[in-house]
């Protein structure tokens, strides 16, 4: 995964669907979900997959329970090397 930071003093709400932050090193997307019946935000880990915090009814309660002053905006590029059934990945296949 590549990272590039971003300067925050420019951003006025980083915790935004979409939006990668980064904590102590630790990369998370601020996602949008539905888990059974409840529909919230939370933080995903992007190293392993993870919901780091509980499901929140709002991006403001989400901040509130679960942001600190160290959350820095981060721009992400992830690649996902992956096979389906045993294939090779050929980029120039149709």
């Amino acid at each position: 995964m590549e990272i590039e930071y971003k300067n925050q003093e420019l951003v006025k709400n980083i915790y935004q669907v979409g939006n990668v932050i980064s904590r102590f090193n630790i990369t998370f997307l601020v996602a949008k979900t539905r888990y059974v019946e409840e529909k919230g935000y939370c933080f995903v880990n992007l190293i392993n997959g993870e919901i780091i915090t509980p499901i929140c009814r709002s991006l403001e309660v989400l901040y509130k329970n679960y942001g600190v002053d160290q959350d820095r905006l981060v721009k992400a590029k992830l690649t996902i090397d992956y096979k389906l059934n045993g294939d090779t990945e050929d980029e120039d296949a149709e």
